[in-house]
């Protein structure tokens, strides 16, 4: 699995750090972003094989409106998302369930921070997996 490149976009800069030494130790190459802007300019030189990406941002669904933009671009269309949030629905001021969202939902998997470092490792195994055909 060493050597595959992942690009975390959050604007919390103590879960870029965290996240990206963790990831490191199992081996991944990481690239971080603290925006969706910064972190499109480098989905597009990096080319990652996996995007890891916050809902909540500048506003409450930027991430969310960010993994639809990756999903309608057709280079980048494949690239597996795994979306990570730190509130609860309630919280958000959100009344629905992340199940009754994921039909809109462009992300593989849905994540609640904190995150569990080895189910993170496994939802990244599985989605490279089944990218590659394994």
């Amino acid at each position: 699995m060493s050597g595959k490149k992942i690009v975390i976009i959050d604007d919390d800069p103590s879960f870029l750090e965290i996240t990206s030494a963790i990831l490191k130790r199992f081996g991944y190459d990481v690239a971080t972003a603290s925006n969706t802007q910064d972190g499109h300019r480098l989905i597009e030189s990096e080319k990652p094989d996996l995007l890891v990406l916050d809902i909540m941002m500048a506003t409450m669904d930027e991430g969310l409106r960010f993994a639809v933009k990756i999903r309608q671009d057709d280079a980048l269309r494949k690239l597996p998302i795994i979306i990570v949030s730190a509130q609860p629905e309630t919280e958000k001021g959100y009344t629905r369930t992340v199940e009754e969202d994921m039909d809109w939902i462009a992300a593989d998997i849905f994540m609640e921070k904190p995150v569990d470092p080895q189910a993170l490792r496994h939802n990244i195994e599985l989605l490279l997996q089944r990218g590659t055909g394994g």
